[in-house]
């Protein structure tokens, strides 16, 4: 019994990706009607940072063969604990609760009374750089009033 060519030829490429993209997962290796082993490359996610506002900001983008899933976020700061500063405290909740259902962006209050701005869109297909900018963009620009308001009480 003779293994076809094309099959041995698949080989070289199954170990090149095995030294960068261990482990395989179901969908990393496929095959051709021909019977020929191929492999799927999803794109990797992506990171990136930059700063806005004073505050330094991140995106990860993933993508799952169909949609893409873009998040920016950026650590406000921290609400005080009451016996640090109740009058701050209670300003910097008074404020949270009054910018409640932006179309853009979120603030999230964490564990540990950590500060979120959080904006997450879905696109179909691949995002391309252009949606990127433009969800980061709506989402900086939707925040920066209620950064401001924030800023003293932080």
């Amino acid at each position: 019994m003779s293994v076809p060519a094309a099959r041995l030829q698949a080989m070289p490429s199954l170990a090149e990706v095995a030294e960068t993209a261990l482990p395989f997962s179901p969908g990393s290796i496929s095959m051709t009607p021909e019977g020929v082993l191929g492999i799927a490359k999803p794109p990797r996610p992506a990171r990136l940072h930059f700063v806005a506002e004073g505050l330094p900001f991140s995106i990860a983008v993933s993508f799952d063969g169909e949609k893409s899933c873009s998040q920016v976020w950026a650590e406000v700061g921290h609400i005080p604990y009451t016996a640090q500063s109740p009058e701050r405290r209670r300003q910097l909740l008074a404020v949270l609760r009054a910018i409640e259902n932006l179309k853009h962006v979120a603030f999230v209050v964490q564990e540990g009374q950590k500060i979120l701005l959080f904006s997450e869109k879905t696109f179909d297909g691949q995002a391309s750089p252009e949606d990127l900018i433009h969800q980061t963009v709506l989402a900086v620009q939707e925040a920066r009033p209620f950064l401001r308001l924030l800023a003293p009480y932080l």
